[in-house]
């Protein structure tokens, strides 16, 4: 792709965010008090000040129900400001300036945390958010994923058992997943897939201790949290399966088959309001693939008592699938419908257990026809939000927007060093041999239509061979997060604020943006032939609710390119603080990128890994290494090769 002030992605800079929740002090901070705040009255009573609320929360976003205690501290005085929640688990902090403060947040039963806040005075009042972890949750925290050493041999067996569990071959995938354990006992997917095969031949209990085992060495391993959620309800453990699948849904967010599966596991257990919920968000993202959805949401109406919405969906169902079989079986439903005495209000448990538990799902269990190669479209997956905690991206953009100025503008480059895994995928999910590259890789930092900042890349190869491991040359990894939130494409797209999240255990605002059909740059393009071809994206970009960095950013096309035959374009892009110490510098770098694209029929994989910053006109001297504590590994949710062909 070429240097495009719009076509490339992200360097989200400086991680601002300590809460604290402890009584210890902290090092020296910027501090202005207001008049009554109890510092030096009227010193700085000309600057803008603004109101300061924290609100504290556990790890699923709840409200603490028990007081905490919050500190801030800036860094020009040595003292420091102390305050216990009050309503809504909030503490309240007038009178504060604009800068950099620490936040310390602490609780009974709780993890003390320390974030840093980026306050920037653009309106009277600004609330952010800390999650606090249970003591108990201590191991259960987010651990840096090992890569796991794929070899040749390794890579044959597991080939192999794809093949014969394609097949039905069951008893041949498993000696062969057998052998690939053996080779890499540690490797979840290996042990996930043997359970596969156990089910395949009807070992239910070795299934399900594979499945089990798999958790326990990746606790969100996503299709084994499903598959044993799916055994649970199928064995009538109701309870047990509630917790299994709300955990999938927790770590890695939900597509259709998720909710219909909770929506089955909660009508069992007689939660019926619950139900509903989880049937309709099935329904509304399976889409074209949402018949089974249907005629469940409309056995749980009719649970309900609520008889004109269960004939409504039914109908919905054979007016939109009317060659499926579950077309068939809603037009039994509608038939008996006016016939069939009224629900009773509460129904009994027994008619609850008689529910079938939705087909659908189960084909993940055993390998359908082609593998999932891709994570899904951004529109067809939704993740957790907290309750009660409304935003608007009107207000958090500006702060977001203002973070990353009070940054850009401070350095003129940074290098990095990069690493390039390339895989091609076949038709029917499997990846080919991995291609790697390592490149040294620098970035221009150039200011753009006066309030914004474009970022101009190149890299040099580390090894002998100069070539990117494709054609399909990726460019511009460190722009798109920039070129979202700045002042001169802003206009361009058009941004929701869906809620308050959790990327790696911080508050962050979870934003959709949707580039606009009108819009005539555009932030990423294609290069064919000598020919740029304008891709318009839509997205999610994590924001943290203290700090205002980006955490994460996920895009897909908004639709697919007829003329460049590219249907599928997906990048996930994860960001970190990479550490400058000899200039106290702290600054929001990408950590790793992943996309998956589909072109002419093709399809690849590309994995961008970024090391070894070393930051320009800030610090030319120091050099750091990979962060202590990276995101995991992009699990289900990897990126492509966005913009050059």
């Amino acid at each position: 792709m070429a240097p495009n002030p719009s076509s490339q992605v992200l360097p989200r800079l400086a991680f601002l965010l300590l809460i604290v929740c402890s009584l210890s002090f902290l090092s020296p901070s910027l501090w202005a008090q207001g008049p009554g705040s109890g510092g030096r009255a009227g010193r700085f009573s000309p600057i803008p000040t603004t109101t300061l609320t924290v609100g504290v929360r556990d790890s699923s976003g709840m409200p603490l129900d028990t007081p905490a205690l919050v500190k801030l501290r800036g860094a020009m005085e040595n003292g420091s400001r102390v305050a216990s929640t009050q309503e809504a688990a909030s503490a309240v902090f007038e009178g504060v300036t604009e800068g950099e403060y620490e936040v310390e947040a602490q609780c009974v039963g709780y993890q003390t945390v320390i974030e840093r806040v980026s306050v920037a005075t653009v309106s009277p009042s600004m609330q952010i958010y800390v999650y606090l972890l249970r003591e108990s949750e201590r191991n259960s925290q987010i651990q840096k994923q090992r890569g796991i050493a794929m070899s040749p041999k390794l890579q044959a067996e597991i080939d192999k058992a794809l093949d014969a569990l394609h097949k039905r071959q069951f008893e041949a995938a498993r000696n062969h997943l057998v052998k690939g354990a053996q080779l890499a006992p540690g490797n979840a997917d290996v042990v996930y897939l043997l359970g596969v095969s156990e089910l395949g031949l009807n070992h239910l209990y070795l299934a399900r201790q594979n499945f089990e085992h798999a958790l326990s060495l990746d606790a969100g391993h996503e299709r084994a949290l499903l598959a044993l959620g799916e055994m649970q309800l199928r064995s009538g453990e109701f309870s047990e399966a509630i917790v299994t699948l709300e955990k999938a849904f927790a770590k890695n967010g939900a597509g259709w088959r998720t909710h219909l599966l909770l929506a089955s596991a909660y009508s069992k257990a007689g939660r019926l309001t619950d139900a509903e919920t989880h049937a309709q968000r099935a329904v509304d993202l399976a889409r074209e693939k949402g018949a089974g959805a249907r005629l469940l949401l409309g056995e749980i109406q009719q649970m309900e008592g609520k008889p004109v919405e269960a004939q409504r969906t039914w109908q919905e169902l054979t007016a939109k699938f009317p060659n499926e079989s579950y077309a068939a079986e809603a037009r039994q439903k509608l038939a008996s419908l006016s016939t069939a005495p009224p629900a009773a209000a509460a129904p009994e448990p027994a008619l609850l257990a008689s529910l079938p538990v939705p087909v659908s799902p189960s084909v993940e269990l055993l390998p359908a026809k082609e593998r999932p190669w891709a994570p899904p479209d951004i529109d067809s997956r939704e993740y957790p939000l907290a309750q009660n905690a409304s935003c608007s991206a009107e207000e958090i953009l500006p702060r977001a927007e203002h973070r990353l100025k009070s940054q850009l503008e401070n350095f003129e480059k940074f290098t990095a060093t990069e690493h390039i895994d390339h895989q091609e995928i076949d038709r029917v999910g499997r990846p080919g041999p991995v291609k790697s590259r390592d490149f040294s890789y620098i970035v221009f930092v150039n200011r753009y239509a006066v309030d914004s900042f474009f970022l101009d890349e190149d890299r040099y190869s580390a090894g002998r061979d100069s070539s990117f491991p494709t054609s399909l040359a990726t460019q511009g990894l460190n722009n798109l997060g920039v070129a979202i939130l700045q002042p001169a494409t802003q206009k361009d797209f058009a941004y929701q604020c869906e809620g308050l999240a959790s990327i790696r255990g911080k508050a962050t605002w979870q934003i959709r943006f949707q580039e606009k059909k009108d819009s005539l740059r555009g932030v990423r393009n294609w290069r064919r032939d000598g020919k740029l071809y304008h891709v318009r994206l839509k997205g999610r970009i994590w924001i943290s609710s203290a700090s205002f960095d980006v955490l994460r950013m996920e895009t897909d096309l908004l639709e697919p390119i007829q003329i460049l035959d590219l249907t599928r374009d997906h990048l996930l892009v994860d960001y970190g603080p990479v550490n400058f110490e000899t200039s106290n510098t702290t600054l929001w770098l990408p950590w790793s990128a992943e996309m998956h694209m589909e072109i002419h029929g093709h399809r690849y994989h590309h994995k961008h890994y970024l090391t070894d910053y070393m930051l320009f006109e800030v610090d030319t001297k120091h050099k750091i290494g990979k962060p202590k504590i990276p995101p995991p590994t992009t699990q289900a949710n990897p990126t492509g090769d966005p913009n050059s062909l």
